[in-house]
């Protein structure tokens, strides 16, 4: 995939980039994110690297040493004892990360422990929260063009080592150093939460209010709906965007660039503020809309029939008035149109719906949708209509409409039109959805 387009937003920028869990234990999965590291730097991105644990080393905290997860705030609880293993883990880990940049020519600096001031947290043991950052010290190798890398744990004023979660740590060096990203790769592509029937339901976008709703979220067993891997990601998104970094990121080890510098991303991106807007198409926006259609035509059926009816330009054109977009920072990542039903009063059929790239599993699609049934019913409609043979679509029509009847099925002008379009054998996955608004 070619970013070259994004680049040049970022450009002087700086991202800070967090990783633990397979990457720390997996050299492969190391390479493939400094790979994209490289790439960054390569085009003027600053960034700062820091490393957490891995999971087979955690376990041997807790099973040898008696480590133990703090009730309230989450945080690794640790034992004096275990610090001089913890330093050992921490270098290994360097050691990797400075084999893997060598071998590949990355310039790299590594940031020392000293210049994290820390103090002990209370009921924590040995585990810290950092006081005082050497920011001097990590932009002179950002301004070098060189990748910063550090590592969890940070000294305490009597120079003595303790461990921090690079998660927290992450967030706050984010803040000072007036980040435009903040990036935390994990196993998962980003924050999934369970469906109100089944399934899971990956969160492809969020802002402050609603990070913080979710935090709250329970499924119907009274369990809080954020998996343990996303929880202190969470924390800490929510401390760093309130702190004024624009951007956060939650995406797996294996898409960091397909997330950061692709039009919709593919992970789950934190905003402070609200940044996805419903707005009316205008005559300028054809030439997107025209291309998000075009994109569309590769959702296909199994006999090779495209799920969004083929449209002229022309046709686009002469809907604009009756189409809503879904923008993102001014980037129309969805569309619709409505248009009334001949013999249906105050019914209208939603067709050309289409949202954009990698999130055809995102609620980015339930957003415009909702939206757009909100607007028919502000406007006196009483139904609408939307037929699909996609099983992504249907599942989305499902939960905000429902399966309308076989009578009805029978009379619909537009139904059996869309029914042509697909070969006989098909037919019948074609479901039609009444959406009622009164």
């Amino acid at each position: 995939m070619v970013y070259s387009q994004y680049y040049s937003e970022f450009e002087g920028g700086t991202f800070v980039i967090q990783t633990e869990g397979e990457a720390v234990e997996n050299s492969a999965t190391m390479l493939a994110i400094l790979q994209g590291v490289q790439d960054l730097l390569s085009h003027g991105i600053r960034v700062l690297f820091v490393f957490g644990k891995g999971p087979q080393f955690e376990t041997e905290l807790r099973d040898k040493y008696g480590a133990r997860t703090h009730a309230e705030t989450n945080r690794l609880v640790i034992p004096e004892a275990a610090l001089p293993r913890i330093r050992e883990e921490r270098a290994r880990i360097s050691g990797m990360i400075e084999s893997i940049c060598d071998a590949g020519n990355i310039p790299y600096s590594l940031i020392a422990e000293s210049a994290i001031r820390v103090e002990r947290r209370i009921g924590h043991g040995c585990t810290g929260v950092p006081t005082d950052l050497d920011v001097r010290a990590i932009r002179s190798v950002l301004n070098q063009s060189e990748l910063a890398v550090m590592g969890f744990g940070g000294d305490d004023h009597a120079g003595e080592f303790l461990h921090v979660p690079s998660v927290s740590l992450a967030a706050d060096l984010a803040v000072v150093l007036e980040a435009q990203k903040l990036l935390f790769l994990m196993e998962s592509d980003g924050i999934s939460v369970q469906r109100h029937n089944k399934g899971m339901r990956q969160i492809s976008f969020a802002d402050l209010e609603e990070l913080l709703c979710l935090l709250q979220r329970q499924d119907q067993r009274g369990e809080f709906v954020i998996s343990s891997e996303a929880l202190p990601k969470v924390h800490a998104s929510i401390r760093a965007v309130a702190g004024g970094v624009n951007q956060i990121h939650l995406v797996s080890y294996s898409r960091m660039l397909d997330e950061i510098l692709t039009r919709t991303g593919v992970g789950t991106m934190i905003e402070r503020y609200q940044s996805h807007h419903v707005t009316h198409a205008r005559a300028e926006d054809l030439d997107d809309i025209h291309q998000l259609h075009v994109e569309s035509q590769c959702y296909k059926s199994p006999c090779g029939t495209p799920y969004i009816k083929p449209l002229e330009r022309e046709e686009l054109h002469r809907l604009l008035p009756q189409t809503l977009l879904l923008r993102h920072r001014g980037i129309i990542i969805g569309k619709l149109h409505t248009i009334p039903i001949s013999g249906e009063e105050g019914a209208f059929q939603i067709g050309g719906f289409v949202i954009a790239e990698n999130h055809q599993d995102s609620q980015q699609g339930q957003l415009l949708l909702s939206e757009a049934l909100a607007r028919l019913r502000e406007q006196g409609c009483t139904r609408a209509f939307a037929v699909t043979a996609s099983k992504k679509a249907q599942s989305l029509f499902q939960r905000l409409g429902e399966i309308a009847s076989s009578e009805m099925t029978e009379e619909l002008a537009f139904l059996r039109k869309a029914k042509q379009r697909y070969s006989p054998e098909e037919r019948d996955q074609i479901k039609l959805f009444e959406f009622i608004l009164n």
